[in-house]
């Protein structure tokens, strides 16, 4: 049955009203309207209680004004229309519609979008276990997690899903742990396997044929094993996304998937990477035994959120065709594309 839509204004345009005029302002826009005739004070209230569009569109069929303001409203993106609006502050996701709102149509169609995903994360430490907990965060609730380690003391620098409980049992049994502490309903799958070659990726794609986006998080064989993993679920049509932290630079991306990808992972491979006539600067990604906490979290947050932007269907701010690499000192980030 088709639920009924209601209709709000964007909760990302905050409103300064005077005498004459009313003001929605954005972040990076800013919109002045003359409201003389406190036609623009009465939608705004009207919008306000999230009224039915059968009710919205009885009061503009009293008011034309009313209309043509409606529909200038609606182009810019200022008014939404969902059946459920802004939850209260006891939902888990109340801070996150807003949030939706500024970039889907239907913020409740994202968010259930990400309730009905599936992500496996092929291994659950420093890059891994971060974007585990923004994924959890955002309401993704169907995991696949692959890992054949065991929570060491020196993690817990970087790796926060973990405490010192957790040292010396398995980070699959940790991370499910921490999952099912956030969300009751989630549904956890546990792949206790070192993936070191195509036969075990193709295997474990295979096994799994419900996932809707892989996070590559391994990087034993250093390179290989990234470059196995992408083309493997390429061929599958599965999304990826691989990114990697050294001690002053990290990289991210692309999200690779046959659907909107206009290159291939071939482009991107470790071999391709480390060609010094198309990067010169890629040889400086070199793979390190320390860490630096901070690091770890900003490489494995916009990873995490490549990941919520497109499983949410705002493909307008996933990147399918570069690689960002971030200088850790500056903070500048740099678009390699091919």
């Amino acid at each position: 049955m088709t639920r009924a839509m209601r209709v709000w204004l964007n909760p990302n345009w905050q409103l300064e009203t005077s005498d004459s005029t009313v003001t929605l302002r954005s972040e990076k826009k800013k919109y002045v309207l003359d409201d003389s005739d406190g036609t623009v004070s009465r939608l705004v209230e009207f919008l306000a209680e999230g009224p039915g569009t059968e009710a919205l569109e009885a009061l503009t069929n009293t008011e034309p004004t009313l209309e043509s303001l409606v529909r200038a409203l609606r182009r810019r993106g200022l008014i939404i229309e969902s059946p459920s609006g802004p939850a209260d502050d006891t939902h888990i996701h109340a801070r996150q519609w807003g949030h939706l709102a500024l970039y889907a149509e239907r913020p409740d169609e994202a968010q259930r979008r990400l309730g009905a995903a599936t992500v496996m994360v092929m291994g659950v430490g420093g890059t891994g276990s971060v974007i585990l907990q923004h994924l959890v965060g955002a309401g993704v609730s169907r995991f696949v997690l692959v890992d054949s380690d065991s929570v060491q003391l020196n993690n817990l620098n970087r790796q926060f899903t973990y405490d010192r409980k957790s040292v010396g049992d398995s980070k699959l049994i940790a991370a499910q742990a921490y999952i099912e502490s956030r969300i009751s309903h989630a549904e956890v799958s546990l792949v206790d396997r070192f993936v070191t070659s195509a036969t075990d990726v193709d295997e474990l794609i295979g096994e799994h044929s419900g996932v809707d986006f892989i996070a590559i998080c391994i990087d034993q064989p250093i390179g290989e094993i990234s470059d196995i993993v992408t083309q493997a679920a390429w061929q599958r049509r599965v999304p990826t996304i691989f990114g990697g932290v050294g001690m002053q630079r990290g990289f991210y991306g692309p999200v690779f998937t046959p659907d909107r990808s206009t290159v291939s992972p071939e482009q991107f491979s470790f071999q391709s990477s480390n060609d010094a006539k198309q990067d010169p600067e890629a040889d400086r990604l070199r793979s390190t035994r320390f860490s630096f906490g901070p690091n770890n979290t900003i490489v494995g947050a916009w990873m995490a959120s490549a990941i919520v932007y497109h499983l949410a269907g705002i493909t307008q701010l996933v990147d399918y065709n570069s690689r960002r690499v971030i200088d850790f000192e500056t903070g500048s980030t740099a678009t390699h594309s091919h």
